[in-house]
Parts: C-alpha cells; sequence; structure tokens
C-alpha cells in the first residue's frame, strides 16, 4: 500500500486517478480547496479541505506520505498573473514542501501544451525536443516543469497528456452535445490530425510511474498512439451516438474575433473565462497535435489499443446516466 496525496483531486482527472488508486488498494488523500464541487470523487471520506497558501497545513498532510502527485492547475484565464499563481507559484511552493518532508516520489502532471504543435503529419513530437508552447497555459507549464527539474531534491515524474476525453469531462461534452444533435463545426477548411487520451488511459499510465525507477526524473507523453484526423474524431463520435452529422466548416480568420466578443462578455457580466479564447484560437490553427508514444511502450511497457469507439460509447452512457445530456 502506498500513501499517496493527490492535489486538485476534485478535477476532471484528479478524481478519477483518485478512485483508481483507492481501488488498488492505497491510502489516498484528496486535497481540494474549500467549496469545491466534489461529486466526481467517489470516497468523500479521503477529501481534505485545504487552503494551498497554508504551508504548515500541507507540511503536516505530507509529513508521513510517499507519493505526491500534482493535478492542481488552471487551464485558461484572462492574464499570464493567474498562471503563474496556480501553475507556477504553487507548484513550486509544494515541492519545497516535499523538499523537506519524506516524500519519496513528485509527480507533476503536466501538458503536451509545454511542447507545442508537431511539423508534419508523420513526425509527432518526442519528449526529449525543446519545448515551443505558444500559449499561455504552455508556458506557465513549462516553467513549472523547469522548477521541478531543477530544484526537486527527490526522484520526479513529469507527464505531459494530450487532450484527455472520458467519464467526467466537459470540454468533450460540448462535442458530444453537437453530435447529438446532427450539426458539427469544423473550425477549418483542411484537415487537422491529434493524438487523444482516454481518462482510464490517463490514470493507468499515472499509476504506472508511482514508485517505478524507470519513471525516476523522467518525462513521459501520455496519448493513444493512434492519431486521429479531425474530420475522422467527429464520425467515431457520431458512430458511438448512432447519430449522423451535417458538418458545418467555419473559416479560421473569424475565430480570432469571436474569441474577443466572447472575452469581453464574460469580463463585462463576471462570467468564467470562455472556452473559446484568443488563447485557445492559437490551438485551434495548428494542425499536428500529435505525439510519439515510443517513450512510454519501452519504459513503462504500455501500448493502448485503439478502442476509441468502444471508450466514445462509454462516455456517451456516463453522460447520459449523469443527465449531463
Amino acid at each position: 500500500m502506498k500513501r499517496i496525496v493527490i492535489t486538485g483531486a476534485n478535477g476532471f482527472v484528479g478524481s478519477s486517478l483518485a478512485n483508481k488508486l483507492l481501488k488498488s488498494g492505497n491510502e489516498v488523500t484528496c486535497l481540494v480547496r474549500s467549496g469545491s464541487n466534489t461529486k466526481l470523487l467517489e470516497n468523500k471520506k479521503n477529501i481534505l479541505y485545504i487552503n494551498y497558501k497554508n504551508v504548515n497545513e500541507i507540511k503536516e498532510i505530507i509529513k508521513d506520505k510517499d507519493v505526491l502527485i500534482h493535478t492542481a492547475a488552471l487551464t485558461r484565464a484572462r492574464n499570464w498573473s493567474k498562471f503563474q499563481k496556480i501553475n507556477i507559484d504553487l507548484t513550486e511552493s509544494l515541492l519545497e514542501i516535499c523538499n523537506t518532508s519524506n516524500v519519496k516520489q513528485f509527480i507533476f502532471l503536466s501538458s503536451q501544451a509545454v511542447s507545442g504543435p508537431a511539423e508534419n503529419e508523420n513526425s509527432g513530437r518526442i519528449e526529449k525536443e525543446t519545448p515551443s508552447p505558444i500559449t499561455m497555459y504552455g508556458k506557465s507549464k513549462l516553467k513549472a516543469e523547469q522548477i521541478i527539474q531543477k530544484s526537486a531534491k527527490m526522484p520526479w515524474t513529469i507527464i505531459r497528456p494530450v487532450s484527455v476525453y472520458g467519464t467526467g469531462d466537459k470540454d468533450f461534452l460540448i462535442l458530444f452535445k453537437m453530435v447529438k444533435n446532427h450539426i458539427v463545426f469544423l473550425n477549418s477548411f483542411k484537415s487537422k490530425y491529434l493524438n487523444l487520451i482516454y481518462i482510464d488511459e490517463l490514470t493507468e499510465l499515472i499509476e504506472r510511474t508511482i514508485n517505478n525507477k524507470d519513471a525516476y526524473n523522467e518525462i513521459f507523453f501520455a496519448a493513444n498512439p493512434r492519431k486521429l484526423e479531425n474530420t475522422e474524431l467527429h464520425k467515431l463520435i457520431g458512430e458511438a451516438l448512432n447519430k449522423k452529422t451535417i458538418t458545418i466548416k467555419i473559416p479560421e480568420f473569424i475565430l480570432y474575433p469571436i474569441a474577443i466578443i466572447l472575452e469581453l462578455v464574460s469580463s463585462i457580466f463576471k462570467t468564467r473565462f470562455p472556452i473559446l479564447n484568443k488563447d485557445k484560437v492559437k490551438v485551434f490553427k495548428q494542425d499536428y497535435w500529435i505525439v510519439d508514444t515510443n517513450k512510454v511502450k519501452k519504459k513503462l511497457k504500455i501500448e493502448f489499443k485503439d478502442e476509441y469507439l468502444l471508450n466514445f460509447k462509454k462516455t456517451y452512457k456516463w453522460y447520459k446516466d449523469k443527465g449531463w445530456i
């Protein structure tokens, strides 16, 4: 049994990871900010509501733990200062606390956004390449990675997931709703390629790195090895839902003005920062969000099967069962 602390344990990835590790017989402490929604966590007894600014409280919590898995993060924000506070400063603070504790491994959930897009369809990014983030989010995650590699006094593992879908996710929910309504909007007239990873695949990969010497001081992309073309993605989801769709292609040049309007509206009405924002437009304009998975196959002995259709069906069933769709 391993004693594990998970930050951001109420989030999509954090909650799925906590649920999996508990079922595997581990002692899991779920760190959650006060007032957060914890519906995705199956075992509420393991939740600790904390203030991440309270260093002494966190020191006390992790003093006898084996592993800290840092999943808490901000994925979109209006300005750099918010990314700095959550994605960089918090990571640095947690690492400093772990450096003075008995924690034996620091696992950091980073992002494909750190590496940036690939150059072509046939050459996915590899972990040892120089990162080229194009968004504030990617740049903030890179800063956090650099702090870990420079300052960690215990073995560390950095995991860079590609886009994650599955039970509990809200970003792909939008696409599922479009497919259900028989209309899909594509943000380009040309083909684009990407890797995805199902939430159960990601949590399996993370679990495989825990106390694994082959994962110490290593960076791993987390992805299903099969890349998808953008229209193929929508067709697979349509097949999973047994729905036929009409595809409406939107010129890329109108995405930026739409993003500006959405950001302005969210600012005026004090609503959550929109999914389609200026930073996200930079992501959408890239053609090849693909990575190479050979390192994971070699070091962690993992090679995920092509089960996109099955996993889309599982995701849709979960959405229906929860009344999300």
